[in-house]
């Protein structure tokens, strides 16, 4: 059938503010192709936030060869994914790359899911696992054809530590496979949490307390959580934000109100240090129940999920706040956070920073998906965490192009 290459570009723009809005992408992670002719799709160009994207920016890339115009915006690095599902499946005219939360954590197992019950009709008889490679690799592309050429009858694939590609005979059908998968998967997750926690009434909302349970330490499990604040820099000056509604100006410098100001609660020496020991100007308090229940673990979160490293760090920091020592925990907080976009504060959840709220906003995100992947990978046997060369190359190629990258437009 193939898709009029206007209106192709079009819908392209949309459902990646589509994915957006349903928070199954960030920053400018996942792509959206679809198929103009035989062998050629339009697909999102690497590098630009969503909401920034027009049609003409949508690139015409070939299926067999994966060419390009090499004189205008350069296709997302993932091309080749989608080329694979084009290339085997000729009825495919749209195709989603997300990062969508229950199915990346699905995803880290590792393991093929076979599918039961109506989800069947839309995502075929199995939902293929395809081998592990770092983004924008040959490894990656090779491993997400060899699933697709091996399952086709599937219309979803799990691509381990990363996220998913959902294939559609068109906009509607692919969003609909999106959106059967992640319900799908919050079904596999409710079934792991129930079988840990001896109890068939459970969900995937109830992952916090059953993690809680079975993995945290006993004389950790009740610690209290504190209001860690918000904040926003302002020079040598940032404005402390407290849940109830409170704000108060404090100095970068002490962690203390400034001069005629109301006295400032001891959390802002966190923030101070924070802020003397990295270049951003925003620090957000990040409270959910996963955030608290991996936070009271107490150890550094070494990465699951490819976005979580790229875009908080290869390894985040679990750092204390003890009210018997304050300035003590503040101060290396404050060394943790260095090289680091996010911290977690054991029993207290997490902070995260950035230079600007889409910055801040984005690590918030891919935070909460780890904290998920995490708790879950730690109750299914045998899931491992990414590689530390893995996570090391690609904290730093975030660092020194993408980020970068997606601010120039």
């Amino acid at each position: 059938m193939a898709i009029e290459k206007r209106k192709a570009q079009e819908l392209v723009v949309r459902a990646g503010l589509e994915l957006m809005e349903k928070g199954l992408i960030a920053r400018t992670w996942g792509n959206v192709s679809a198929r103009i002719s035989d062998n050629v799709f339009v697909i999102t160009p690497s590098g630009i936030p969503y909401e920034k994207l027009t049609p003409d920016d949508i690139v015409e890339v070939t299926i067999d060869e994966l060419a390009y115009d090499e004189n205008g915006l350069k296709p997302s690095s993932e091309k080749g994914v989608h080329a694979a599902a084009y290339k085997h499946h000729p009825e495919v005219d749209f195709v989603i790359h997300t990062h969508q939360i229950a199915a990346s954590a699905v995803s880290v197992t590792g393991r093929d899911v076979p599918v039961h019950g109506d989800y069947k009709k839309v995502l075929g008889a199995v939902v293929p696992n395809a081998e592990y490679g770092m983004p924008s690799t040959g490894k990656l592309k090779d491993a997400v054809d060899a699933a697709i050429a091996a399952n086709p009858t599937s219309k979803a694939f799990l691509m381990r530590h990363h996220g998913t590609v959902c294939l559609g005979k068109d906009y509607d059908d692919a969003f609909k496979v999106v959106g059967t998968l992640e319900d799908f998967c919050k079904d596999v997750m409710a079934k792991t949490i129930a079988g840990v926690g001896h109890n068939d009434k459970l969900t995937a909302d109830d992952l916090a307390a059953v993690f809680t349970a079975a993995v945290v330490a006993p004389e950790n499990r009740d610690l209290p959580c504190e209001d860690l604040g918000s904040s926003l820099r302002e020079g040598d000056t940032f404005t402390l934000f407290m849940d109830g509604g409170e704000k108060y100006e404090c100095s970068v410098e002490t962690g203390k109100a400034v001069p005629g100001a109301p006295i400032a609660p001891r959390v802002a020496e966190l923030h101070s240090e924070i802020y003397k020991n990295t270049d951003d100007i925003i620090i957000r308090n990040y409270q959910t129940p996963e955030a608290i229940a991996l936070s009271k673990k107490g150890e550094a979160e070494k990465a699951y999920l490819d976005d979580f490293c790229q875009i908080a760090g290869s390894v985040v920091a679990n750092v204390s706040w003890d009210p018997t020592s304050y300035r003590t925990d503040a101060v290396e907080a404050g060394k943790a956070a260095s090289g680091r976009n996010a911290i977690l504060v054991k029993g207290h959840g997490a902070l995260c920073t950035g230079m600007n709220p889409y910055d801040a906003d984005a690590v918030k995100l891919v935070l909460e998906k780890e904290a998920i992947a995490a708790m879950y990978a730690q109750l299914v046997l045998g899931t491992k965490n990414l590689g530390t060369l893995d996570r090391v190359i690609q904290r730093l190629v975030y660092k020194m192009k993408y980020s970068k990258q997606a601010d120039k437009k």
